[in-house]
């Protein structure tokens, strides 16, 4: 397990580091080798993991090939994580979400990113949304993406 493993490092250490990881990865299929890498560093997990889990208070709200989940997120909360990313030229960096998050010893009824999310309907105040299938490798925890209103 890897939890932020480049976060204090200086750019050589962490490219070196990242080399290594990707070394790892080309040869996990012959060694059967996995690590689990944990890191609010997106372009970092977009390098080195080839499935991505997002977390919201420690529950997956969305699952699937890095392919997928970073290139095209469903859920409203990895869109928000996206979109906070600074991009190079952009002139403002995109609002991540609405509002203060919730308190962790206190979380929230039903969906635990309701309060900040643009799609909330009342089914997500009550009712935690299960981790259901949009294909047979991706996953989203969401009501109104699961009916397609998201």
């Amino acid at each position: 397990m890897l939890d932020e493993p480049t976060s204090a490092l200086d750019v050589s250490v962490q490219a070196q580091t990242l080399e290594f990881l990707a070394t790892l990865r080309a040869r996990r299929a012959r060694r059967g080798l996995a690590y689990l890498f944990i890191s609010h560093d997106l372009t970092v997990v977009r390098q080195v993991c080839d499935r991505v889990a997002v977390m919201y208070l420690g529950c997956i709200l969305e699952e699937g090939p890095a392919s997928q989940v970073l290139g095209a997120p469903r859920h409203p909360y990895s869109r928000a994580l996206l979109a906070s990313v600074p991009r190079l030229g952009a002139t403002r960096i995109a609002a991540a979400a609405l509002g203060e998050p919730p308190n962790p010893a206190k979380p929230p009824a039903g969906c635990a990113f309701h309060p900040r999310c643009p799609y909330v309907e009342e089914r997500c105040r009550v009712e935690t949304p299960a981790l259901g299938p949009l294909s047979p490798e991706h996953a989203v925890a969401c009501h109104p993406v699961a009916k397609g209103l998201a």
